[in-house]
């Protein structure tokens, strides 16, 4: 491209006369010099007798090329742009109508795995000898505010059909189910195909149905749950959607089921999922054109539970108007360039002709690439002023060109890093035996300083968390070393949790010469007594909350222990260190709670830190109740962004929650 630039402006410059200096004399074919190998032009060739100029006077010359060599660049930057601005629009908005699809569909299976959470929490209460449930079924039931209504449909093999044999509804439920029988039988069929199955409650907008079958088919024992529950929260989310037009969607039949209401626009839902399904990937982006005649920018995200998918589409005519808009700013600027050029050939005198000679080699040079180049400042006025302007212009598109080379590579090299360290961390949920975790982590820039981790060592369960000095790629890297140390201590045998930490002490030491600290806490539970062996360097201390009864009602901040028996220095200020460690005892139910200073420094729009008390008290709000750890976490991690409502964070936060529950683990194995 700039080759071509270059042989272009060249041709003009010859044609225009501007590249040969000479002046060709038709009587004497003599050419006068000035200098070694420089020429100039006669002033007035009418002086000297017999001596023509040919072609157009210099002046003239001038004004066309000062006109024509900035309209064809100009011209050719601006198709150039053109066609840049618009691929990197469209780049742009897919990526973020990728985003808007994978974050709307992480929260709708967050939301469904929940309440499938609360489905089985009631149903485990079923007996199936009185075909009813227990007083505890009931509860849970009452204590959920989402659920409207709930039934449970057990297999009769006699009749070959199923019987409603529990039927709990709520006033608002009951107005629901009237007329809605059909839609019930469809859904109980269905669920006897496949364990979930989610649909819209025919046009209420913000009700599903939700079934979820309990047991193999070939169990005549099983049983199927049908739950019609609350889903405003999000319904709100597809709604408020800005330009995208977001719609959760059925695989099998292309229905929606929360969302745009896409007959009012005379789109098929179904037409759009079958050209977006032929990539066959979990996730996607596709150009579409819906109803012959616009082309929209679409992308797609599968949910993973019930054959769900969230849909987000653009307008790619409204995604593009910024760029038109561009354009036209562009071109009144290129015309403005072009008038300014006029005015200047008019006022330019003959005399400047060695002068522009110049300016037009190092013009040819910058079009082929040389930003170095720099115009001797000779001629005073316009032309002295235009030579500088050149200068200055060429340096700063040299400086820019730089400044960006360097700040792509930073960016990718920092893209690589978050990569990487994204890798470092472990599944957001896990059950291991008799101990379940939950964790929930987000960094404060693109490489964080936080770090946490669960790994199982035998009969043992190892819960990591750690928190370098600062964020950023320097306290990435020490994360990254105390993650490679505990791949090697896990890979060998059991060893206490104070010579754990010795060993980690000694490489982030190391590693960062004792200018990079790094607080840790690492706990070892003993998944057969509930025991746990910990040690504490500097650390934010845990707090544990022992079980509690469904009629203690919600949590107090007395209730919430604090582990503080031991603390010892940070990792990476002594090479040689001693950690000193504890033993704490968990009983089924216990929870230990996990977190780093990140979150007690959250601040809100007014600037006033989150602290301590406040919390204690949305642990307490989001533990109280018998919701499964995920679902607690998002409660509290909800919580928390409310409080902080999008204020940029200032340090990384970290929470993880952790459950002693080897009761219910063995009477889980027992059923099985």
């Amino acid at each position: 491209m700039k080759h071509s630039l270059g042989i272009l402006l060249q041709f003009i410059f010859r044609t225009l006369g501007l590249g040969n200096r000479r002046t060709m004399v038709a009587n004497s074919r003599k050419t006068h010099r000035l200098g070694k190998g420089r020429s100039y032009l006669l002033r007035n060739p009418a002086d000297m007798p017999g001596m023509v100029v040919r072609g157009l006077s210099l002046r003239y010359k001038l004004m066309a090329a000062l006109m024509i060599i900035p309209l064809l660049g100009l011209t050719l930057f601006l198709a150039m742009a053109k066609s840049i601005f618009e691929r990197d629009k469209i780049a742009y908005v897919f990526d973020s109508s990728l985003s808007v699809s994978k974050t709307r569909a992480a929260r709708v299976s967050s939301e469904i795995a929940s309440m499938i959470s609360v489905a089985q929490a009631i149903v485990l209460n079923y007996r199936a000898d009185t075909k009813n449930l227990a007083e505890s079924g009931t509860y849970f039931f009452d204590r959920e505010p989402k659920f409207e209504a709930f039934r449970v449909y057990a297999w009769n093999q006699e009749t070959s059909k199923y019987d409603l044999n529990v039927d709990l509804t709520k006033p608002n439920g009951k107005r629901l189910l009237e007329g809605r029988d059909a839609i019930i039988d469809d859904v109980v069929k269905q669920a006897k195909a496949r364990p979930v199955v989610v649909r819209g409650l025919d046009s209420t907008a913000d009700r599903i149905v939700l079934a979820a079958r309990f047991g193999e088919v070939s169990d005549l024992r099983h049983v199927i749950a049908i739950a019609i529950f609350d889903a405003t929260e999000l319904a709100e989310v597809f709604t408020d959607s800005g330009r995208h037009v977001s719609f959760l969607s059925r695989k099998d039949t292309g229905g929606v089921v929360l969302g745009a209401d896409l007959q009012a626009v005379n789109w098929d839902p179904a037409d759009i999922w079958s050209t977006l399904s032929a990539k066959k990937t979990p996730e996607g982006i596709e150009e579409i054109m819906v109803s012959k005649k616009d082309n929209f920018l679409a992308s797609f995200s599968e949910v993973g539970i019930a054959d769900l998918v969230v849909i987000s589409m653009v307008e790619k005519r409204a995604a593009l108007a910024a760029v038109s808009v561009l354009l036209r700013k562009s071109a009144l600027f290129f015309v403005l360039v072009i008038a300014a050029t006029m005015i200047i050939a008019v006022f330019a005198s003959r005399g400047m002709t060695f002068a522009l000679s110049r300016l037009s080699e190092a013009t040819q040079r910058v079009a082929e690439g040389d930003f170095a180049v720099r115009v001797e400042v000779g001629a005073g006025g316009e032309i002295g002023q235009l030579a500088k302007s050149f200068n200055t212009m060429a340096g700063e598109v040299s400086r820019l060109m730089l400044e960006t080379a360097e700040k792509a590579r930073m960016e990718s090299e920092l893209a690589t890093a978050r990569t990487v360290q994204e890798t470092l961390f472990p599944e957001s949920f896990q059950h291991l035996g008799a101990v379940e975790i939950a964790g929930h982590y987000v960094p404060a820039s693109e490489c964080g300083g936080d770090w946490w981790f669960y790994c199982e060592n035998g009969d043992k369960v190892y819960i990591w968390v750690g928190d370098a000095t600062g964020h950023g790629a320097p306290a990435a890297l020490v994360t990254s070393a105390a993650r490679a140390v505990v791949s090697v201590i896990t890979s060998g045998p059991e060893m206490p949790v104070g010579e754990c930490l010795r060993i980690m002490n000694r490489a982030i030491y190391d590693t960062s010469k004792g200018k990079m600290m790094m607080t840790f806490f690492l706990a070892c539970i003993d998944r057969s007594t509930g025991e746990v062996s910990y040690s504490n360097a500097s650390h934010e201390a845990p707090l544990v909350l022992r079980a509690r009864g469904p009629n203690d009602g919600e949590a107090k901040r007395n209730d919430f222990e604090p582990v503080i028996d031991v603390n010892n220095p940070r990792l990476g200020e002594q090479p040689d260190r001693v950690f000193k460690e504890s033993k704490l005892q968990l009983a089924d139910g216990d929870i230990i709670v996990f977190y780093t200073d990140g979150v007690i420094d959250l601040k809100n729009t007014e600037a006033k830190q989150l602290g301590e008390r406040r919390f204690i008290k949305m642990l307490a709000s989001g533990l109280s109740g018998s919701t499964g750890l995920p679902h607690s976490l998002g409660s509290i991690v909800q919580s928390l962004e409310d409080f902080r409502t999008n204020v940029p964070l200032d340090d990384d936060v970290t929470l993880i929650l952790c459950r002693y529950q080897s009761i219910a683990v063995d009477a889980k194995k027992g059923a099985s």
